[in-house]
C-alpha cells in the first residue's frame, strides 16, 4: 500500500491514537490520508477526552483531507443505505471513500456487504 492515499474511519483513527503498529505503518505510508466529517464528530464527541486529547485530534486531523457532504456523496450515501441497509454515519463514510477513490481503512467488518468499496481491515497489529 506504499504511496496510496486512504480514508480512515473512526476506529481505524482510533486504533492509530492507540499506537497500533500495523495503523500507523499504513498511515506512515500514504500520500493521502481521507477522513468523513462523521468520523471528525465521533472522535472530538468523545466526553472522556482531556483538552490535549482534543488538541492532538485535531492537529492530526488538520494534516488529512477531510472529503465534504458533497452532493456526490449523498447520492452515493443514499445508494450504499438503500443496498445494503447500512446505517447512515456508516453510509456516509463509505461513500465518501467511493466518492475519494480510496480504500477505506476499518475494523467493522459490516463494510465487507458494501461492493463499491476497497477494504483494509487488517489493522489491529
Amino acid at each position: 500500500m506504499s504511496g496510496s492515499n486512504l480514508l480512515l474511519d473512526t476506529n481505524a483513527f482510533i486504533h492509530f491514537f492507540e499506537g497500533r503498529q500495523r495503523i500507523t505503518d499504513l498511515i506512515t505510508e500514504a500520500n493521502t490520508i481521507y477522513y468523513s466529517p462523521i468520523s471528525e464528530i465521533e472522535l472530538l464527541s468523545a466526553s472522556h477526552l482531556s483538552a490535549t486529547q482534543i488538541g492532538q485530534i485535531k492537529q492530526f486531523l488538520s494534516m488529512c483531507d477531510r472529503v465534504e457532504i458533497s452532493p456526490d456523496v449523498v447520492a452515493h450515501t443514499i445508494q450504499i443505505r438503500r443496498l445494503y441497509n447500512q446505517k447512515i454515519p456508516d453510509a456516509i463514510i463509505a461513500a465518501s471513500a467511493v466518492v475519494v477513490n480510496s480504500p477505506l481503512v476499518t475494523a467493522d467488518a459490516d463494510f465487507q456487504k458494501v461492493e463499491s468499496l476497497q477494504l483494509i481491515g487488517d489493522i489491529l497489529g
